[in-house]
């Protein structure tokens, strides 16, 4: 069972309890006005009173109860139904209701509304009939829908001659009508143009323009006649100017404004006097006089063609505005209808929806009644007909879903009381709390709930809302010592975040970059640490914090752009010196290459850094490269000394590799002996170059004498006769040994007898004897001294070596015993020569007699 169902079941409007009662009156019919009347006036709750005049459909009712009820809201109420009963706001309302609601309304304002608004006209005139009020007046004429009610009350104030509500219906009337009819009433030409400017109807203002044209071509005519009077008065009569043209007429109609101008009429023909024509037959007798009178005839007649051009310029201009307003009429009247249309559109979906709120309903309930009261003027009576046809069918549907809605609304307000009882109840619950933080929460929770259920009959609106604060005030007494230490805290709070800021702010120019964000990060992390500020310095502190932070960082990331090219640019230039450096790892090219790594590496001190992920990567390759030609020139000699090696033993193998030890070929090859020359000749130029150790120079030695002597055994008749044949080598030897013997015997027998001339003779002799010899050996053919045979035995000596090392290949044991024998001569005779002579370089002695290594 619902709550009305229960409602019902009990005894009825003499119920002590207001619900009961209320719910009574919900359930009375609407014409059953005596009972309605009864509670209207007789109920002691407001509030039931109330819901009954809102049901009451007796004027003369509802007008005592507007005027004598002590409750402020049921004679509002009183007054808001006579309202809709004269507006009809209620289906079925008969004229003699609308008419009695408005002899019953005493508010001058809602008469003035039911004048401008009311459905039936003779509904609004009476209202009209009782509005005394200038400026009311003002306001039906200029918005009543009605043309008679409009028409009416502008009569009653040209009657009063109140020129500023005239001036203000001018100006401000949204029909045509009454706007032009107050128009035609204003003279002053200052109004007339704040008309034409400011004019909120466009009719209004139209004809204010076309008033001030008249006023302007009339002053043009009347100077235009003015210049045309000639001074005398025979030009005048012979050059009469013609009739004035007539002025142009508007002729306004319901459905379009048309001009209708009046064509010119024909020149009048110059008036004939006899006195006139005894003054030209007077004058005829002047030639002067006669041209005088044509020049001023043609003038006269080219004037009058110049007013008739700008006459007919006048109206074609003027016939132009007549087809622009009529365009802008129709343009109006499309738009009106536009208008219209979008708000059926919106207004009547309302009608079938069930979540319909009353206030959206009321709105559209209001916005239909007011555009089916002024309906505008629209393209086609069909038009009309449509849109006043579609315009009540949503007022008839709205209208019961309005009441509907706010009987409903007035239950949902009844029901409020006891929500706001179950609060008030909750609130008074939280005295006996001692937790502040669970004070507050519910607090604020009640109060929400309390904002849903705020509606609720005035009456007791005012109590209850009394109630609910003052236990209220008392449970927020006990958060008041917890909210001001909470205060307390959070200024302590925004002073520490201020302190961060100053620090982040002071650090925001820093170029530190690395210690810098540390510390900003650090001063981040704090600021999570500290807890919320004062409320309403969040924001503001927050993005000072963040604006500093944001400073620093951006420029760190502007500076790492820049440095990031920077390395790039330095990689590049890093990268291109470890491909030089590793170029000339493996040269043999010893000191420009040393050189220039050594160049490499001081510009390589002289470039920027690169990206610390790639520093160490690159610079290890570049020593790595570096370190291994620097080692490779520290072991440049054994590299050398091995490279010699090498090439001795390789020329060792192709020479062995001439004499295989088994072989069938019996023939040696055609190039034999050129290939042998080219092997010895290679074997002299290893052996020029030195720095072969002496053990493993000698080991070679024989390595290659073996080779050259197993070649010259295996084909000795290639090498016959040449410089390699082995017999011919032997026998220069012997020559060359035979020659070192006889030199060395030569040099010692002189040297023992001047020795011993020497020792017979006195100094003086020996003195003498030597100045002898020197003057001998400056003249020609004088004997030659023992300097001279000296030098002339060492310069022997020498080419004997020279000759000797010259000396192809001899067997091994020959060779040796040859070469004992010249080393032994070659010592003598250097010997008795460094003897001979106490100072000076001895000749250079061939060693063994083998080629130098």
């Amino acid at each position: 069972m619902t709550l009305l169902d229960r409602f019902r079941t009990q005894t009825r409007h003499k119920h002590p309890d207001p619900a009961v009662r209320l719910a009574y009156v919900a359930e009375v019919p609407l014409d059953d006005r005596e009972t309605i009347a009864a509670i209207a006036r007789e109920d002691e709750d407001p509030r039931v009173r109330r819901a009954a005049v809102a049901k009451l459909m007796d004027a003369g009712a509802l007008g005592a109860i507007a005027r004598g009820d002590a409750d402020d809201d049921v004679r509002a109420a009183a007054q808001g139904m006579l309202r809709d009963l004269a507006l009809e706001a209620f289906e079925g309302t008969a004229e003699s209701d609308s008419l009695d609601a408005v002899d019953a309304i005493g508010d001058a304002r809602l008469l003035t509304q039911v004048a401008k608004t009311a459905g039936r006209e003779i509904v609004a005139l009476r209202a009209l009939t009782r509005t005394n009020d200038t400026h009311s007046l003002g306001s039906i004429a200029r918005h009543a829908s009605s043309e008679a009610v409009r028409r009416a009350a502008f009569e009653r104030l040209r009657e009063r001659s109140e020129h500023a509500e005239l001036l203000a219906v001018a100006m401000n009337s949204e029909f045509k009508d009454t706007g032009v009819a107050a128009v035609d009433l204003v003279t002053d030409h200052a109004e007339l143009e704040q008309i034409a400017s400011r004019g909120r109807n466009k009719a209004a203002a139209k004809r204010a323009r076309g008033i001030l044209r008249e006023t302007e071509e009339q002053a043009r005519d009347q100077q235009a006649r003015e210049r045309a009077v000639p001074s005398e008065p025979a030009a005048v009569v012979a050059a009469a100017p013609a009739a004035p043209l007539p002025e142009d007429r508007v002729v306004e109609q319901s459905d379009a404004v048309e001009d209708v101008v009046a064509e010119p009429e024909e020149v009048a023909a110059p008036l004939e006097d006899p006195e006139i024509d005894e003054r030209r037959q007077a004058a005829q007798a002047d030639p002067e006089r006669i041209e005088e009178a044509e020049r001023r005839q043609q003038e006269l007649a080219a004037q009058r063609a110049r007013d008739v051009e700008e006459h007919e310029k006048l109206e074609a201009e003027r016939r132009a505005q007549v087809a622009a307003t009529r365009e802008a009429d129709q343009r109006a009247r499309r738009e009106a209808l536009a208008r219209l249309h979008n708000l059926l559109g919106r207004v009547e979906p309302l009608i079938a929806k069930t979540d319909l709120s009353l206030k959206a309903a009321d709105r559209a309930l209001r916005d239909v009644r007011a555009a089916l009261n002024a309906i505008p003027p629209l393209p086609s009576r069909q038009d009309f007909e449509e849109v006043a046809r579609r315009l009540r069918a949503a007022q008839d549907g709205l209208t019961p879903k309005v009441l509907e809605l706010r009987e409903a609304d007035d239950w949902q307000r009844w029901a409020n009381v006891s929500v706001q009882e179950q609060l008030i109840g909750k609130m008074d619950a939280l005295k006996a709390l001692d937790d502040a933080e669970a004070i507050a929460r519910e607090v604020r929770s009640l109060q929400e709930q309390w904002k849903k259920v705020a509606d609720v009959p005035r009456p007791q609106a005012d109590a209850l809302w009394r109630r609910f604060k003052t236990a209220h005030d008392e449970v927020w007494a006990k958060c008041e010592a917890h909210f001001a230490a909470e205060a307390q805290a959070r200024a302590d709070n925004l002073a520490k975040k201020t302190g961060l800021c100053e620090k982040a702010e002071a650090l925001a120019e820093s170029t530190s970059w690395i210690q810098t964000a540390e510390d900003i990060k650090q001063l981040q992390a704090e600021w999570k640490a500290i807890g919320p500020v004062s409320r309403g310095r969040e924001k503001a502190i927050w993005d000072r914090f963040r604006t500093a932070c944001d400073r620093f960082f951006t420029r760190r990331h502007e500076d790492l752009a820049q440095r990031k090219k920077t390395w790039a640019e330095n990689l590049a230039k890093k990268d291109a010196l470890c491909a030089r450096a590793e170029a000339l790892a493996e040269s043999t090219d010893w000191e420009p290459a040393a050189a220039e790594i050594r160049r490499l590496q001081n510009e390589w001190k002289t470039v920027g850094p690169v990206k610390k992920s790639r520093s160490e990567a690159v610079w290890q390759r570049f020593r790595a490269a570096s370190d291994k030609f620097f080692t490779r020139y520290a072991q440049r000699h054994d590299i050398a000394r091995a490279e010699r090696v090498a090439a001795r033993e390789a020329i060792c193998e192709e020479l062995a590799a001439l004499a295989p030890a088994e072989s069938d070929v019996v023939e040696p090859p055609a190039d034999l002996p050129l290939k042998v020359r080219t092997l010895r000749g290679r074997w002299q130029q290893e052996l020029a170059a030195r720095g072969v150790d002496p053990d493993r120079a000698q080991a070679l030695d024989r390595r290659f004498a073996d080779a050259f002597a197993a070649v010259i055994a295996r084909w000795p008749a290639a090498f016959a006769g040449s410089e390699l044949d082995p017999d011919a080598n032997r026998k220069r030897m012997e020559s060359l040994v035979r020659r070192i013997e006889d030199l060395a015997a030569s040099v010692a027998g002189s040297a023992s007898a001047t020795a011993e001339a020497d020792a017979a003779m006195s100094p003086t002799v020996r003195l003498a004897a030597m100045l002898k010899e020197a003057l001998a050996a400056n003249t020609i053919g004088g004997r030659v001294d023992d300097d001279s045979r000296t030098r002339a035995a060492a310069e022997e000596l020498r080419q004997a070596q020279a000759n000797w090392s010259r000396i192809g290949p001899v067997p091994e044991d020959v060779k040796r015993a040859l070469a004992d024998r010249f080393q032994k001569a070659s010592r003598r005779i250097n010997d008795r020569l460094s003897a001979g002579r106490p100072s000076g370089p001895a000749p250079r002695q061939g060693g063994s007699g083998r080629p130098g290594r």
